[in-house]
């Protein structure tokens, strides 16, 4: 039934024949299996062990063979320093396993560190406490050929043909053991002997160092007085090796606490987080990276409340000149911790993905825009499909950070066209002047002044003045449309007595227009003065109005007039809180015209609602209708005919006397 469904699950491998291993009982490759819980184009990378065609003999006369016995062993003993079991199957009478990626230690040994040995070892002496006093088993192979590297540097405790539980040793099967070949052992604590002897062959192999891993010494000379005693009732249990120094300095401490993290207690955790980072500032950053990188991203710790505020930020973040707080280096977040986050970006856990988005920022700027496209933007696409709301909203402004890394069109897909146009000036000031200008520009002609210093704060950068008490005096009040040849007296605009505030008064319903000194003394001289070209109707008749010093002093307007004036400042706030004015966008002042109506607006008449409306009074529609004129009189006469050469002085008239004319040039008849 195993077999069967472990077929099942792995239709579609990839077996590489590249052979990587080979023994007297299998042969050993690397595959890859799409696996469906990965995204599209991305495998599940697997070992896989091939069973040689004869193997009988010595232990597998009357049993299974060694594969076979290995893969019940796999799949009965589970622990994080075992070799993880994927599936097995058989084909053409042939078994097959599956494992994780590993590569087989002796190939891998002289590019570990001292630090990396260290935890090796470790991670071999747990795995055997755990096969040994826990599960109560005997692991008769412990050597280098039993121990594998995985992808991620740990270390795996393989070699399970030689695996028995305890109640099934007996003498007959410790005659065929080959470690015990020639040997005086009875099988009893086998396994410290064969760890101690696994341990001395590997630190002969490289050389160790105590400024990289304290009591390496030690350690050794434990091995060889202790673990490998003569008798072996005197050796010490596996769990009493792990007490050793060498497995318990500060940096194997953190490491093994990370790993074992789930069987800790909340309390444990909350502890342990606190003081985390500044624990792992004391080491070497590529060391930190190189071996705790898939431990600090892992699940447990980036869900942890504790360590989503003291370790996380200051992990998924990197040193810049003006923050060093952070853990690493750019380059070293680039080589250790941007492949994590890349295969974390494949995950589809919401609350992962959301802890991603919140340090986006930090670690794009080191993709390149070809991983950015293939790694990232597929993920973030998917991401904005999501029924989770939050996760939508902290997706949208990652992919906005993207657009100017990779353009719009390869962030948002598809085609653009442009709905926004510029609304700038055409004649733009630019911005090296715009410092300059502290006020409005006038448009106002300069008249009756003197140019002075553009700078000087007074003064328009135009060249006009700010209006002021002291420039203003020396402009003349506008003159009447006949031309105001004639001099009239002037208001003087410089007296501070001429008032221009309107004070309601209560008992007349009339507006004072308050000048306070008397003197001040008004003669426009003119019959009609040119009143405002906008509303006549509404301007006072200034003739009829006429008066002395005294009278100005108490000049009202009229009920009809006041009127008037707030007739129209009601009828322009309805324009302005009108519904349909409101949504008319063409009552924007801030709307960019199009060309069509750029040019049209540029033929409309700007001064034809300026233009002066005389009103005829009765006086002047007697005066016109008492004209008359004879045509006869302009009729074009000729100077001279054939007929009659010397009448030169017949002309337009100009000679007449004054008593043939009808009326005088005053218009009086």
């Amino acid at each position: 039934m195993g077999n069967e469904s472990s077929r099942l699950k792995l239709k579609g491998i990839t077996t590489y024949k590249n052979v990587v291993q080979e023994n007297d009982f299998w042969t050993l490759y690397n595959g890859e299996w799409p696996s469906p819980s990965e995204a599209e184009g991305h495998c599940q990378l697997l070992s896989i062990f091939e069973e040689k065609t004869f193997v009988s003999g010595g232990l597998w006369a009357d049993g299974p063979g060694p594969l076979e016995r290995a893969i019940k062993n796999f799949m009965v003993y589970r622990h994080p320093y075992i070799m993880r079991y994927v599936a097995t199957w058989e084909q053409s009478g042939l078994k097959f396993l599956a494992t994780e990626r590993v590569s087989p230690l002796n190939d891998v040994l002289l590019q570990q560190s001292n630090i990396q040995i260290c935890l090796g070892l470790r991670a071999i002496l747990c795995s055997l406490i755990f096969l040994v006093e826990t599960a109560l088993g005997r692991h008769f192979n412990i050597c280098t050929n039993s121990v594998y590297v995985s992808v991620s540097g740990s270390w795996r405790l393989a070699g399970f043909s030689y695996v028995w539980t305890a109640k099934d040793i007996n003498k007959r099967l410790l005659e065929f053991i080959p470690l015990l070949m020639g040997t005086n052992n009875n099988g009893e604590n086998f396994e410290q002997f064969a760890f101690a002897t696994m341990c001395e062959e590997i630190f002969e192999k490289i050389r160790s160092d105590e400024t990289d891993v304290p009591y390496v010494h030690e350690f050794r000379e434990y091995c060889r007085a202790h673990l490998k005693h003569q008798n072996s009732q005197l050796r010490p249990k596996l769990s009493a090796v792990l007490l050793h120094p060498y497995f318990n300095h500060e940096f194997a401490v953190i490491h093994s606490f990370l790993f074992e993290l789930p069987l800790k207690s909340v309390q444990e955790r909350h502890t342990f987080f606190l003081n985390l980072v500044e624990r792992l500032r004391c080491f070497e950053e590529k060391m930190v990276a190189s071996l705790l990188a898939n431990d600090l991203l892992s699940r447990m710790v980036l869900l942890d409340s504790t360590a989503q505020q003291h370790v996380t930020p200051y992990v998924l973040r990197t040193k810049t000149l003006d923050r060093a707080t952070p853990l690493f280096t750019p380059q070293t977040y680039v080589q250790y911790l941007l492949p994590h986050i890349l295969k974390m970006f494949r995950l589809r856990d919401g609350q992962i993905r959301l802890i991603l988005l919140d340090f986006f920022t930090e670690y794009i700027c080191l993709l390149s825009e070809d991983q950015l496209q293939r790694e990232i933007l597929p993920h973030l696409q998917l991401g904005m499909n999501d029924t989770n709301e939050v996760l939508v909203a902290k997706t949208i402004r990652c992919m906005a950070d993207l657009v100017p890394i990779m353009g719009a069109t390869k962030v948002l897909g598809g085609e653009r066209r442009r709905y926004f146009s510029d609304g700038r000036p055409n004649a733009a000031v630019p911005i090296k002047n715009t410092k300059e200008i502290l006020e409005p520009r006038s448009i106002t002609p300069l008249m009756n002044i003197n140019f002075v210093d553009a700078d000087d704060k007074e003064f328009m950068v135009s060249g006009s003045p700010l209006p002021s008490d002291n420039n203003h005096t020396l402009l003349p009040l506008r003159l009447s449309p006949d031309g105001g040849e004639d001099d009239h007296e002037k208001i003087n605009l410089n007296d501070k007595s001429f008032e221009t505030t309107f004070k309601p008064n209560s008992e007349t319903n009339f507006i004072n227009f308050p000048i306070e000194h008397e003197t001040t003394k008004l003669d426009f001289g003119e019959e009609d003065v040119w009143s405002d070209w906008e509303n006549t109707d509404a301007a006072p008749n200034l003739q009829a109005t006429s008066c002395t010093t005294s009278q100005v002093a108490k000049e009202y307007f009229t009920d009809h007039q006041l009127r008037s004036i707030v007739s129209k400042e009601s009828n322009f706030s309805a324009t302005q809180m009108d519904p349909k004015n409101m949504d008319d966008l063409s009552a924007l002042d801030i709307q960019v015209q199009s060309k069509d109506q750029s040019e049209c607006l540029s033929e409309v008449d700007y001064f034809k609602d300026m233009e002066p409306v005389i009103h005829r009074t009765e006086r002047d529609r007697q005066f016109s209708d008492s004209i008359k004129i004879d045509s006869s009189r302009f009729a074009a006469v000729p100077l001279f005919t054939g007929l009659d050469i010397d009448n030169t002085d017949v002309g337009w008239g100009h000679n007449l006397p004054d008593e043939d004319m009808d009326f005088n040039v005053t218009g009086t008849p």
